[in-house]
């Protein structure tokens, strides 16, 4: 029988919460603690342990935790918790520089924990259906991939570091390649400290080439990955649950059953905690994207094309 796992959230604000309604529910894990300097947010998780900083966690025999707190504050949280070798979830953006996600990656990779950065883009069922065949090779080659992100968000924030980051990521997750240049421009809805929508092309390792469109402040909605392979073209649409394969002399249509990708996250880092198979967004590979995506600032701001300063990274 498997044990039971004794998990924790630091960060109860918006992803804080939904991290620790998920953990409550989690099969095969317990919701030890969570943590936040707000008493009014702590009420919210009757039955919890209830603390209100790092310092008090890591006396409390945890087995992971997921940090959800500003991006400000990981590099300190995580630390912490590789020195009391205690695993972690890391939502994203992961830490402000390469060189601060390099420090967490070694200090967990030192300490023989499993470290994971947030990113459920390739946890959504459609997305992660449509990895799944590319890897297995259903397709064949993949030449290109085209990633439209946009929706409507209530809360205004950058569009790269809320959104563009993920689908980098999607984009060398469903590749295994890493981006090695970088082409992009941003722009705002109204509001100029903010960019809310993004064009970004990337190239690969491998000469694939990524295309990637992202807004936040879209009156329409959609979340569609384009796949183009030596045997056609693969549309997954996250909206509608689809996965449509496009050959010349065929045209094949997947339905997808429902999944929620932040539990599929979940499930994943739990299995990799208890030595199961399973599939998380490492810290090297979160620091790619980190990277990555100082590259498209760079690109956005200069207008010239941009090698991403992850060359000392191994890519995971």
């Amino acid at each position: 029988m498997k044990r039971s796992l004794r998990a924790a959230v630091i960060g109860l604000g918006s992803a804080g919460s939904a991290h620790a309604r998920i953990l409550r529910s989690l099969e095969h894990v317990t919701l030890a603690a969570v943590a936040d300097k707000e008493p009014t947010r702590l009420g919210e998780f009757d039955g919890v342990r209830a603390v209100r900083d790092i310092s008090e966690l890591l006396h409390l025999e945890l087995d992971y935790c997921v940090v959800a707190t500003p991006t400000a504050d990981h590099e300190r949280i995580g630390l912490a918790l590789a020195t009391a070798r205690i695993h972690a979830l890391i939502e994203r953006p992961l830490a402000p520089s390469v060189p601060a996600v390099m420090r967490l990656a070694r200090a967990f990779e030192g300490a023989g924990l499993v470290g994971a950065v947030v990113h459920i883009e390739r946890y959504d069922p459609t997305v992660k259906e449509l990895g799944l065949r590319l890897r297995r090779g259903d397709f064949g080659t993949v030449h290109q991939v085209a990633v439209r992100r946009h929706e409507g968000c209530p809360e205004r924030a950058d569009v790269l570091t809320s959104v563009g980051a993920a689908v980098i990521d999607l984009a060398m997750w469903l590749t295994g390649r890493h981006v090695t240049s970088v082409a992009a421009n941003v722009n705002h809805d109204g509001a100029p400290q903010y960019e809310d929508l993004a064009a970004i092309l990337l190239r690969l390792s491998g000469g694939e080439i990524v295309n990637i469109e992202v807004s936040r402040t879209s009156p329409h909605r959609e979340r569609v990955v384009v796949a183009r392979t030596a045997d056609g073209c693969v549309l997954a649409d996250a909206l509608t649950r689809r996965l449509t394969h496009y050959a010349e002399d065929k045209t094949i249509s997947y339905e997808i059953p429902i999944g929620e990708p932040l539990r599929s996250q979940h499930e994943a880092f739990r299995d990799a905690l208890l030595g199961l198979p399973s599939d998380i967004a490492t810290l090297r590979q979160g620091a790619a994207v980190v990277a990555a995506t100082e590259a498209v600032f760079a690109s956005a701001r200069t207008g010239a094309c941009v090698t991403p300063a992850d060359h000392l990274l191994t890519h995971a």
